[in-house]
């Protein structure tokens, strides 16, 4: 159902997304002032995210073991 739009609605949610730009204008801000901290912790993030990928394949998606081969 189609929200009713007041002009006491329209001003919130300008209000709203004007704070949400701002917040954003201000982690930019933070994010360009430390470049190198950034691209670390997003390379250590990435090599912590291909380890659990490569646990997960290798528990869930390797082949069955020999011993348990043609054992039916």
């Amino acid at each position: 159902m189609p929200r009713k739009v007041t002009k006491i609605s329209v001003v919130q949610e300008e209000e709203v997304l004007v704070d949400e730009v701002s917040r954003i204008d201000e982690e930019l801000k933070i994010m360009e002032e430390h470049p190198d901290s950034l691209e670390a912790s997003e390379e250590s993030i990435q090599e912590e995210m291909k380890k659990r990928d490569r646990e997960y394949k290798d528990e869930h998606l390797h082949s069955i073991p020999k011993p348990r081969k043609h054992t039916r």
